[in-house]
């Protein structure tokens, strides 16, 4: 055999060879990389309702403890890693009536309830958007945007109550139970609003969209 083809067949074996050892070590790899973890969702509906709990002060300066019945609207679109987008609505149904003004002889019924409405925008960090792992995820919240509520303008001459629109900001905890595609969802929060802050305490439903 000359020189010229045994070197061609040398060359042959050698590149098979090294294919050969290229390919097992790509499939150990293969092997060895840990596949991606199933997400629980990539975007959610959380609804959630309950009580929220105030010390409104009127114009006297004495403070009234009063309650809320609090409606929470929120969609969330995940972002990267535990990081979500939050966007949604909230309203405050008011079922009592603490005067921002002093009773007077022209004005003796008190002031109208202190319904709210408003709208939010924030991030959440949510710890466990894993269906292989537990199937509660703790979470938390920072959410904030405007509102709208019925209060006394500072420095209004005069004592109105008129429906002013003021900063809404929501950081919130809170914890989804998941139960396949829906989880049962119970969260604390600390709501400013333009009356008065308030302690809030939910329960509701998050569905998983996609």
């Amino acid at each position: 055999m000359s020189t010229t083809p045994r070197m061609w067949l040398v060359g042959g074996l050698v590149v098979f060879a090294g294919a050969l050892v290229l390919g097992q070590s790509g499939m150990a790899a293969a092997k060895r990389r840990p596949r991606e973890p199933a997400l629980r969702f990539a975007g959610r509906l959380q609804i959630l309702s309950g009580a929220a709990f105030a010390l409104p002060t009127d114009l006297q300066g004495q403070q009234h403890f009063a309650s809320y019945v609090p409606v929470d609207v929120e969609l969330g679109i995940l972002l990267s890693g535990p990081l979500s987008l939050v966007m949604g609505g909230v309203g405050y149904l008011a079922p009592f009536s603490v005067p921002g003004c002093p009773a007077t002889p022209n004005a003796p019924v008190p002031g109208q309830p202190p319904n709210a409405l408003g709208a939010f925008l924030g991030a959440r960090l949510d710890f466990n958007n894993s269906r292989d792992g537990s199937w509660w995820s703790p979470w938390l919240a920072l959410r904030g945007g405007v509102l709208g509520q019925t209060s006394v303008p500072d420095g209004f001459l005069g004592c109105t109550e008129r429906y002013l629109l003021g900063l809404y900001l929501s950081p919130r905890a809170g914890i989804d139970l998941w139960l396949g595609k829906a989880a049962v969802t119970f969260a604390l929060g600390y709501d400013l609003l333009p009356r008065a802050a308030a302690i809030s305490a939910l329960v509701g439903l998050t569905l998983r969209l996609f």
